[in-house]
């Protein structure tokens, strides 16, 4: 009884030192960016190709087997082992919901309806631009790159974090507690590990700074189409101001109250965009290009997987393809850590299956969907999105062809992009207070008023540069070169992944 009683009244201890330091980092860069904008992007972007020339073919490779492993870890015995005790803690609905919503962020939301159009005005393989072969090929290329390649990287990483966390039971879920215990007794693994927090910490930051320049622009082009008033400035700050209240709310009521209502609400209100959309689009072609686009996915997945382009050096796989894959990189801590929180009671074989099909599923239904509606526009002579001078304008003007476009579309469309946004930045926080956590509650939950800490520093960070007028683009840069090494704490923890089985004959 006094051990229970003692196990409830757990409560969450901070790392203070690698937040202190971390915090400090992220604030010198935002200094340099505020101060010599052009200067830091120069020099981020030099690293970035430096890295990208370096790196770019095995992290194409990694990506690649990594699918066949995957589905090795889910078919094979290894995929009967339950992680945690108990029933699950949330339906399959919200369980993916969750996953979706962290995943994708506000950022899938708006390439949904103009990813196909990049593809169409710049396609691979040498097809000639804005042909019938460039469109035919737009919409696979998005499924292929927001898919199971990306799917592949962020259940790779939970895989191995939940395995360490629900049944070896390391005490705090943070990627360097796992790798230390993974290390045994080697001389360096705490210096190692710190280095790995502070890693996952920055790229978090980084990563969520980047969601966040694309989705507050994006609900405030909203509000300004449902107001009729010119977004400007003041527009931007309120809105982010409102995306952090949200998810600091969220992440201060926890999980299970919070974050898993919102979610749940998000993707109804996505699944009805989305319905409404193919209903009242051209829905004959909306359900024949998807059909169409996912075989074609299909059937030239390996050309896609490994299309480095050496006779013509386009740069579109490093432009793309790559770029992708190393910006899902700079997720994997977030979505390791946050898929395994919420999949304690499940299976390897339920979590990596849930992950890998049902997150790419939802998404090729998104993608398909909204793409399609907008690629019909443009071969009709309706609207041209892939011409449009301001994307993000264009995308509500394109919104407008719809019945209800004027108002109520602009409403629900805004509404799912703050939900998608606060949701991701929900888990985001999370994650970054538990990796700079000694340990956690007895429910496996950081300090919420540390958690609220986070939630400003992510909002602190964009609002500093808009106030500053500096360019996003190096965060961006910056945030994936640091994902970079992220490839071989996957590789080396995917190693000690395979100890584990041995030792415990699983």
């Amino acid at each position: 009884m006094e051990k229970l009683n003692n196990a409830i009244k757990q409560k969450a201890i901070i790392d203070k030192p690698i937040s202190i330091v971390c915090i400090i980092l992220v604030a010198i860069f935002v200094c340099f960016m505020c101060l010599k904008p052009d200067a830091t992007l120069n020099a981020v972007n030099t690293v970035f190709n430096a890295v990208t020339a370096v790196m770019g073919v095995p992290i194409l490779w990694f990506v690649f087997i990594g699918l066949f492993l995957c589905l090795y870890l889910a078919l094979s015995k290894h995929g009967n082992v339950k992680l945690g005790e108990g029933e699950p803690e949330f339906s399959m609905f919200s369980y993916i919901a969750m996953m979706m919503c962290a995943a994708l962020a506000a950022t899938a939301v708006y390439y949904s309806f103009v990813e196909w159009s990049f593809y169409y005005a710049d396609p691979a393989f040498g097809i000639e631009p804005y042909s019938q072969e460039a469109a035919e090929i737009s919409l696979p290329y998005a499924f292929f790159h927001w898919g199971f390649s990306v799917q592949v990287i962020f259940v790779l990483t939970a895989v191995s974090l939940a395995y360490g966390y629900h049944v070896k039971k390391v005490p705090v879920l943070r990627i360097s507690a796992v790798c230390e215990k993974m290390m045994g007794n080697f001389k360096y693994k705490k210096p190692l590990g710190k280095l790995i927090d502070a890693l996952t910490i920055l790229s978090i930051v980084g990563g969520m700074g980047v969601s966040l320049g694309v989705g507050v622009p994006l609900i405030s082009a909203g509000i300004g189409k449902i107001f009729g008033v010119e977004v400007t400035f003041t527009t931007n700050v309120i809105v982010l101001v409102l995306v952090a209240v949200v998810f600091s709310i969220t992440s201060v009521v926890g999980i299970e109250k919070g974050m898993k209502k919102l979610s749940d609400w998000t993707m109804y209100a996505a699944i009805f965009l989305i319905a409404f959309i193919f209903i009242t689009g051209p829905t004959q072609f909306i359900y024949k290009n998807f059909t169409y686009s996912v075989g074609k996915m299909f059937s030239n997945y390996v050309d896609m997987s490994l299309f480095t382009d050496p006779i013509r050096n386009s740069g579109f796989p490093e432009l793309n393809t790559i770029f992708l894959f190393t910006l899902a990189l700079n997720y994997a801590a977030l979505m390791g850590i946050f898929i395994t929180k919420i999949s304690k009671g499940r299976t390897i074989r339920e979590m990596i299956l849930t992950c890998l099909g049902g997150i790419s599923v939802g998404t090729w239904i998104m993608f398909g969907i909204n793409g399609s509606f907008g690629m019909n526009a443009e071969l009709t002579g309706q609207f041209a999105l892939s011409k449009a001078e301001d994307v993000q304008a264009g995308l509500f003007d394109l919104l407008g062809t719809l019945p209800g476009g004027s108002m109520i579309i602009p409403i629900i469309f805004t509404l799912v992009t703050l939900g998608f946004l606060a949701t991701s930045m929900d888990s985001a926080s999370f994650t970054l207070a538990a990796s700079a956590t000694k340990k956690l509650d007895a429910k496996g939950n950081p300090n919420s008023k540390f958690r609220l800490v986070w939630c400003v520093v992510l909002a602190l960070v964009p609002l500093s540069i808009m106030f500053a007028g500096a360019p996003f683009t190096a965060i961006k840069t910056v945030c994936i070169v640091l994902s970079v090494p992220f490839l071989f704490i996957i590789i080396g923890m995917l190693i000690g992944l395979f100890r584990w089985f041995k030792e415990d004959n699983n």
